[in-house]
């Protein structure tokens, strides 16, 4: 956010009045006034991908709901902060918040499951399934029936 403050005092001035030499306040009114434009911009983009909704795949559909869902909730949650609301209806609030972000973890965990998980080498498996089935009972020879037969070498005598 903003680390630096503006040097030019005249426009502090006529901004913030009696509070022009806060800098903790200015600083911190610039990191809301940044914080409101990304909401803005976060709205913007959600407001046009909604044109779009209908195309979407399922899970680009559950994505955007829960995206929504929470931006809702922040939002509603920062309203009543600001209002001063008793702690039982922003304790209301924060279990919704809580919710909707555990739904996105398990969004996020099934997409990992089905995108990251190993993958099963088919062939190899076989390869060990019938190494490990041998019996050397049933055949005459020492070697599993994959596996290349040498010829032993005998020494000269």
């Amino acid at each position: 956010m903003v680390d630096k403050i503006d040097p030019d005092k005249e426009q502090n001035a006529a901004e913030y009045g009696v509070l022009q030499g806060d800098l903790v306040f200015i600083r911190n009114n610039e990191n809301l006034m940044q914080a409101i434009d990304q909401i803005q911009q976060t709205l913007a983009n959600v407001t046009r991908e909604n044109e779009h909704y209908a195309n979407f795949t399922l899970e680009e559909k559950i994505r955007f709901d829960s995206l929504c869902a929470f931006c809702v909730n922040a939002l509603f949650w920062m309203h009543e902060k600001l209002l001063g609301r008793p702690n039982t209806v922003m304790d209301d609030i924060k279990s919704d918040l809580d919710r909707v972000r555990e739904a996105m973890k398990r969004l996020e965990m099934v997409h990992d499951n089905l995108t990251k998980r190993p993958q099963l080498d088919k062939p190899a498996a076989k390869r060990f399934i019938r190494a490990g089935l041998y019996d050397s009972n049933e055949q005459a020879s020492d070697a599993p029936p994959t596996k290349k037969k040498r010829e032993k070498k005998t020494e000269p005598e």
